[in-house]
């Protein structure tokens, strides 16, 4: 039907359907292109932002070397600063200055974490790990006592070490009330990983006999007597797709006999642990008014191997949380893995396999040069308990971390202070441990009557 003219001739106008045919095609072109759009546009303020981080660590290089051209004596821009500090020193730094934050610079170079805007940018000797939206902390970096430290085995991350650092976050678990957690880490996606300062009122079990056995739990079948040491589901799981050969313990003892999900063996665990299901699935009460705050983040829940027949006192921790990575499982609420205890303590001889000889801080301990095993403690004491806010003489803690070298047993923290291993199917404390959110504001010190608290 013509509606109109045009030079002599008509035209016709769209009909509905036609109207409708490119409004839907225009909302798909949009569906597609904005986040597109979007991504590029974050990937362009967290590259523009890295850059600064670069030009900032520069201009703190130069500025150490103009303070040793000055004045022979000097070594330059030694410890650790906060943004402000810096900042009053005059540096001449090119592009964007960051707005808070802390650094650390020692032998190693520069580390820290510098604030732009909404996003933190992390550093670890010199280089940019990663810059992602989230906060810095306000504590400037240590590198003796008590405090805040950047770790020497994960590049970037952040943890509190001592006996008792400034680390205290109240959470309301029931909406209205403070409960004490402690931080253990800065993340360098943002996130803020933490611990519930003292354990749940009642013991659990890390897992539960006979439950996850049958044709769809073929892993954990051979271990229903005693639990399975599976935090979650899996499914042929080979080392996160890793082969034996390239597992370290494997190559460490040059042997394959190890059977376990974590070391090697392939099968299918269809179900939570038992700690896992009661943390996870609606039954730990406070996870409905915490549930806003916390990450869906990823855990890690590889096995550390130990034997009867080697020292394990050259593995070190670095290696240890390498094995605890080779697995992992994404969800709400975890633990804390069994390195995150030994990597809070300043005793520098803490590991999970030290150096006093065979399995120092596991329950049978072995002194070098003896035949057989005894329990006892060693003469210069369990390393791991000194000088470490983790340690709670009160009672046994489970941890994340499997043991792989069986289908059953968890890495526990005893109340005197070593590491140890134990069927799941005990029942010992539980100190829920997660990720807050990257973004997420804190206010406070983190010191006792000062603790932070989420803003808003």
């Amino acid at each position: 039907m013509p509606v109109a003219t045009l030079g002599g001739g008509y035209y016709r106008g769209f009909t509905l359907i036609e109207l409708l045919a490119i409004i839907v095609i225009l909302a798909i072109i949009a569906v597609i292109t904005v986040p597109i759009i979007l991504n590029i546009i974050e990937d362009a303020k967290k590259g523009s932002i890295t850059d600064s981080a670069y030009g900032y660590k520069n201009a703190i290089k130069s500025y150490s070397v103009y303070l040793q051209t000055v004045d022979s004596t000097s070594n330059g821009l030694k410890g650790s600063y906060t943004v402000d500090e810096l900042k009053s020193l005059g540096l001449e730094v090119t592009g964007q200055e960051p707005d808070s934050g802390t650094i650390l610079i020692d032998n190693d170079g520069i580390s820290g974490c510098l604030k732009y805007d909404e996003y933190a940018s992390y550093m670890y000797n010199n280089e940019v790990i990663n810059t992602s939206k989230g906060n810095c902390p306000t504590q400037k970096l240590v590198t003796e006592g008590d405090g805040l430290y950047k770790s020497e085995t994960e590049p970037g991350r952040l943890v509190y070490r001592g006996q008792n650092p400034n680390n205290r976050i109240f959470l309301k678990e029931d909406g209205t009330n403070n409960t004490l957690y402690r931080i253990v880490s800065y993340e360098t996606d943002g996130t803020i990983k933490v611990v519930r300062d003292e354990k749940l009122s009642t013991n659990m079990a890390w897992d539960t006999k006979n439950i996850r056995i049958g044709d769809s739990n073929t892993y954990c079948s051979s271990a229903a007597d005693y639990g399975c040491n599976v935090w979650g589901k899996q499914s042929n799981t080979l080392y996160n797709g890793e082969s034996l050969d390239n597992s370290f313990h494997y190559s460490y003892y040059n042997s394959a006999t190890a059977t376990t999900l974590t070391s090697g063996a392939s099968g299918t665990v269809a179900d939570e642990s038992t700690l896992n299901k009661y943390l996870n699935d609606g039954s730990w009460a406070p996870l409905e008014y915490l549930n806003s705050y916390i990450d869906n983040h990823k855990f890690n829940v590889g096995g550390l191997y130990y034997t009867s027949s080697y020292k394990n006192g050259d593995k070190g921790v670095q290696r240890e949380k390498e094995e605890e990575s080779l697995l992992t499982w994404t969800g709400k609420i975890g633990l804390m893995n069994i390195t995150e205890y030994a990597e809070a303590s300043l005793n520098e001889s803490c590991d999970v396999f030290t150096n006093f000889g065979y399995n120092a801080e596991l329950y049978y301990y072995k002194d070098e040069g003896a035949s057989t095993a005894s329990i006892h403690t060693p003469s210069t004491g369990w390393p791991c308990a000194a000088s470490n806010w983790t340690f709670k003489s009160g009672y046994h803690q489970w941890s994340l971390s499997p043991v792989s070298n069986n289908r059953y047993g968890v890495w526990s923290v005893h109340s005197t202070g070593y590491f140890y291993n134990i069927s799941a199917i005990y029942t010992y404390g539980v100190r829920p441990a997660f990720y807050l959110k990257s973004g997420i504001s804190l206010s406070g010190t983190g010191a006792e009557n000062d603790e932070y608290q989420i803003v808003g």
